[in-house]
Order: structure tokens, then C-alpha cells, then sequence
């Protein structure tokens, strides 16, 4: 008989030890720096496995890795800003549905119409797609500053990825040997909270149906994302704006007008 084949690992084991690869290459931070910068604008994977992996490889570096990451990650989000401020025409149709859903992207204005600082610290501290709240403060510009953004990306991606390489820096071996003992289920756990950071975006707040985030006689366009008229003609692509940060409403949208009272006359003097 011959001696049974040793099991290959599961997939997801594969990549985490491909991506545990990084940290014994030239490339390591280099490909860190890139993903870090790609998830604030464009990219669909977090840089929090590389983080982790250079990390645990070099603990010495933990504090200067999260320092290029939180960096690399804010000039991301100054590069959202901009896709979504000077070239959200040319842009939409690459990251709608590409990347996220009409529905998910209007309901992002409304949670910067009521507090835009909140809004992107809380994008970028959890697993909350972040590079739909960057591109989306471009697009809704009038509701929040270029300041706010860089702030409060700052506060949150610092938070982040510091408090990632604080717990790998103090508790490394044993953290490492938790991470490979329990890896399934905490992959399984990442995606539960990366799922539930979109049902946020979507469900968060007073407007928690897709109908429901376009005005009164509005309907969501099918052509491009913005609220138009149901008898609109979709190739006059309205404004991606709120008219302003009190009126609280989604892109596209008008609110109703109140209708006027015609002046009561005054009586004739006998």
C-alpha cells in the first residue's frame, strides 16, 4: 500500500499563506502601499491582510507599515474625491454596478446630509466599502468639504490599521497562532461584517427602501444614478447633488414645491 497523500490546504489557507509571502519579498510594502491606495478609490480588497502579514514577518516595522498604510490610503481617498468631484459623468458607468449599487451610493447622501464627518470615520474605521464614501463625497462636494474628507479619513484609517499593528506588535506569536488555528471562521466573520457594513449604507437611517430614497414623483433612473421624473427624458442627466446640506435629499431629487395661496382680496372702502 502506499502512504496516503498529505491533504492539500483549503483555499482559503492558500491565500493566507500566499499573501504571508509578501513579507519575505522585496515587493512586500510596495504591494501594500498599492492595495492600501487602490481600496479608497477603486480597488475591491482591503490592504489589512498585507498589513498583517508584513507585520507578523517584522514586527520591528509594525508602526511605519500602518504609517504607510493610513497614508497611502488617505491619498486614495483625496483620489476618490476627485473621480467623484471632476469626472463622475466619465466615471459612473465604472463603478455602477461595477463596484456598487445606484441605491447604496444615493443613500450615502443622506448619511453626509446629517453628519459627513461621522459618515466617512465610520467608512473608514470598519469594513465599510470606503471607496464608495470617498468617491461619493466628489459627487456630493456641496456636503462635504475636501477638508472633512482628508480629516476624518486620517482619524479612521490611522485608528484602523494602528490598532491592527499594535495587537500584531504586542501579541505576535500568540495572535499568529490564534489567526492560523482559527482562520475559516474568522474569514467567515470579515465577510458577515463586510456584508452587513453595505446593508448599513443601505438600510441605515429614515430611508430604508430603494423606492424610498428618491422624493415624490421621482423614481431612480435606469440609464445612470440619480432620481429623475417618471415621464423625464434620461438623456438630460439631472445634477448628482442635494440642492443643499439642510434640505437632506438624495441626488437628483427636487422637492416638492408648496403650493401657492392666492392673496385673499381686500375689501373695498364704501
Amino acid at each position: 500500500m502506499t502512504d496516503s497523500q498529505p491533504k492539500r490546504p483549503n483555499p482559503i489557507r492558500r491565500l493566507y499563506e500566499w499573501v504571508l509571502g509578501w513579507a519575505d519579498t522585496p515587493y512586500g510594502v510596495l504591494a501594500m502601499v498599492l492595495v492600501s491606495f487602490g481600496d479608497s478609490s477603486c480597488f475591491p480588497l482591503p490592504p489589512d491582510p498585507l498589513l498583517m502579514a508584513l507585520v507578523l514577518g517584522n514586527r520591528k516595522k509594525a508602526w511605519k507599515f500602518a504609517a504607510y498604510c493610513t497614508v497611502a490610503s488617505v491619498a486614495g481617498a483625496a483620489l476618490g474625491y476627485v473621480i467623484g468631484s471632476s469626472f463622475w459623468h466619465a466615471a459612473e458607468s465604472v463603478f455602477i454596478p461595477t463596484l456598487f449599487k445606484c441605491h447604496h451610493f444615493l443613500e450615502v447622501g443622506n448619511r453626509y446630509a446629517d453628519n459627513a464627518f461621522l459618515a466617512v470615520f465610520t467608512a473608514a474605521f470598519t469594513p465599510i466599502p470606503f471607496k464608495v464614501f470617498t468617491i461619493s463625497a466628489g459627487v456630493y462636494s456641496d456636503l462635504v468639504d475636501f477638508g472633512t474628507l482628508i480629516g476624518a479619513s486620517v482619524v479612521g484609517r490611522g485608528a484602523r490599521f494602528f490598532l491592527v499593528a499594535g495587537l500584531l506588535f504586542f501579541f505576535g506569536p500568540p495572535m499568529r497562532r490564534f489567526i492560523e488555528k482559527h482562520l475559516e471562521w474568522l474569514t467567515l466573520t470579515f465577510t458577515v461584517l463586510l456584508v452587513g457594513g453595505i446593508v448599513i449604507i443601505k438600510g441605515a437611517g429614515p430611508h430604508t427602501s430603494r423606492d424610498g430614497l428618491c422624493a415624490q414623483g421621482k423614481v431612480l433612473s435606469k440609464t445612470h444614478c440619480a432620481c429623475v421624473s417618471s415621464d423625464e427624458n434620461e438623456v438630460d442627466r439631472p445634477s448628482l447633488r442635494a440642492p443643499s446640506a439642510s434640505s437632506k435629499v438624495p441626488p437628483g431629487t427636487t422637492l416638492p414645491e408648496t403650493p401657492k395661496v392666492a392673496p385673499t382680496p381686500k375689501p373695498t372702502e364704501k
